[in-house]
């Protein structure tokens, strides 16, 4: 466990000193194709939790097609800059991150969707199922937790931490937690220097 937590922090340190580039770039990114599958799996309107949001760019998206947002991101830096980018909901912006969600208690069941946006490959294995049960308690009956992850295996990092996603395990844990598989796409990534593939599920959960 040591040496998945020093994984853990060695990631979230290279975000936060590459913080201010990592926000241009972002914003740059083609995401036409993550924003029609939220739209077609979230309900309208509705509560959502962004955790991992980065530069804000998919909190904004939804604000505009208004939804009411809220983020975590383990990155200081991102959750000052959404604080001073959203004004009216600099509230809504907690610095904590998973498996162990460090969020007011009012917040458990209460968000109609969790979107979690190139945020599992970050994750190793060993950390699934604590993660599945944080999220299981922020929702709704019914909601919907929808992740989007890359299949492209990753080489020359050194800083960050990736895992390749064990998408078997991931749906047996998220089925034992009453969440089933409602929807599922593929695309290649929003930033054209990059060639990776990403896969995005919506998941319903059911079981409380």
């Amino acid at each position: 466990m040591n040496s998945e937590k020093s994984h853990i922090d060695s990631t979230i340190t290279y975000y936060d000193n590459t913080a201010n580039n990592l926000i241009s770039s972002y914003e740059t990114a083609n995401m036409s194709n993550l924003h029609a599958f939220l739209l077609s799996n979230l309900t309208p309107n509705s509560k959502v939790l962004d955790i991992g949001f980065g530069s804000g760019r998919d909190i904004s998206f939804l604000q505009h097609n208004g939804f009411n947002v809220w983020g975590i991101d383990p990155v200081q830096k991102f959750v000052d800059h959404a604080k001073k980018r959203f004004p009216d909901i600099s509230d809504h912006f907690f610095k904590t991150s998973l498996p162990n969600l460090d969020i007011p208690k009012e917040l458990q069941h209460s968000f109609e969707s969790i979107i979690l946006v190139a945020v599992w490959m970050h994750l190793p294995k060993s950390m699934y199922a604590d993660a599945i049960r944080a999220l299981c308690t922020l929702l709704k009956p019914q909601g919907k937790i929808i992740l989007s992850y890359s299949i492209t295996p990753r080489t020359g990092e050194t800083e960050r931490y990736f895992e390749n996603v064990d998408s078997d395990l991931l749906q047996t844990l998220l089925k034992e937690h009453g969440c089933t598989k409602v929807s599922i796409a593929t695309n290649e990534d929003g930033l054209t220097e990059r060639e990776i593939t990403w896969v995005t599920e919506a998941y319903s959960h059911d079981k409380f």
